[in-house]
Formats: structure tokens, sequence, C-alpha cells
């Protein structure tokens, strides 16, 4: 691709040489002019499919999503207090299930602000994590549309932060519960889920 640029350049310069030359010596355009217009139009079709802008849009795509592995590594250390800390355990000890459910919720609400928000569905017994932030969306629609290159954006260490987390809430409030990492603008569609500290569901593996 960067030959065929090389040539459609030199083709525009020698196009724009030769329509001078016309229409001074002979007061003819309209064959120069299409030779410049196709040179312009092959340079831009070039220049537009090099290498270095689709290696810049992963790099961009992977540089959110190391972002939100970063949050989601600080989350996953400071979730859940061990008891005697003034944390949810320790805190819980005689509430019933339900306020302990929503305790947690309250606490990842919280925790997760920074990606998006968080709803709990007591039927399935699941915190789904729904991202509202600017550079984990991109991140999560680029892993959405090619996930066989979620590996490389960085996307195993961002879920293996919420694996953890999973198992800090195994310990909280008791067995039974996931987290599920929504696909941003479709609520309904888990991208990752994971259920005392195993994985049910990853969009990169299809498990």
């Amino acid at each position: 691709m960067v030959f065929l640029l090389i040539i459609a350049i030199i083709v525009l310069i020698l196009s724009i040489f030769y329509l001078m030359n016309s229409w001074q010596q002979y007061g003819t355009w309209v064959w120069p002019t299409i030779m410049i217009v196709v040179s312009v139009l092959v340079t831009g079709y070039a220049a537009w499919n090099l290498p270095f802008w689709h290696q810049s849009s992963n790099d961009k795509a992977t540089s959110s999503v190391s972002t939100s592995q970063t949050t989601a590594s600080s989350v996953s250390s400071s979730s859940f207090s061990q008891p005697g800390q003034g944390g949810l355990t320790g805190q819980t000890s005689q509430q019933s299930q339900t306020t302990m459910e929503q305790n947690v919720l309250s606490q990842m609400k919280k925790n997760y602000q920074s990606i998006g928000g968080v709803t709990f569905d007591s039927d399935t017994k699941t915190y789904k994590i729904l991202p509202t932030d600017d550079n984990t969306v991109k991140a999560l629609n680029y892993i959405a549309k090619n996930p066989s290159k979620a590996s490389e954006a960085g996307w195993s260490s961002f879920t293996k932060n919420l694996t953890k987390t999973s198992t800090q809430l195994k310990k909280a409030i008791g067995s039974g519960y996931s987290i599920s990492i929504q696909q941003p603008d479709h609520d309904d569609q888990a991208m990752f889920t994971v259920k005392d500290g195993k994985t049910t569901y990853d969009i990169a593996t299809q498990k």
C-alpha cells in the first residue's frame, strides 16, 4: 500500500505539470484534469489504507481496556473489607440476606462508578455492571466486535480482576451470586459472567 501511495503521488505531480503545459501550449485541460482527479482519489485511498491508521485504532482500544482494567484492579482489592475492619462482613452478621444484598449493591455502585452503573437482579442473584464511561464503552464495543482479539486488548487481565471481586463477594454474603459485565447499549447481553469466583460465560471464548 505504501508503494501504491508513492506511485499515486508521482503521477499526481506529473499530471499537474501536464495540465499546466497543455493549457499554455494547446489550451486544453480536460484530459490532464481527469488524470489529476484520478490521482487524487488513488492517493487518498492508499493513504487511508496505510497500516498506521488501523494500528492507531487498535492501540486506542487497547489503551481503553488498560484504563478499565486498572479501575477494576483497584475495585477488586477494595470491594469487601474483612471482618473487624468495618467492612460489609463485619456489619451484616445479624442482618437479613436481603439487607446484605442491598448493602453489597450500594458498595459496588460506589466502587464501579468510574466504569458505569450497577444493578442487582434478585431472580438470578446477579450484580450487573452497566458500562457508561466513554473509554470503557469504546473498549468493550471493540472486543464485542472482535472477540478473537480480546486477549490482545488486555481482556484477560480485566476479567481476572472481576473474578477476584466475585471470590470476595462469596466470602461476604455467601455462594450463588454472579457478577456480570454487560455489553454497552445492550443491558440484556453479558460479555463476561463470573459466579463464586468461576467463569460461567466469556465472550472471548464463548465459554
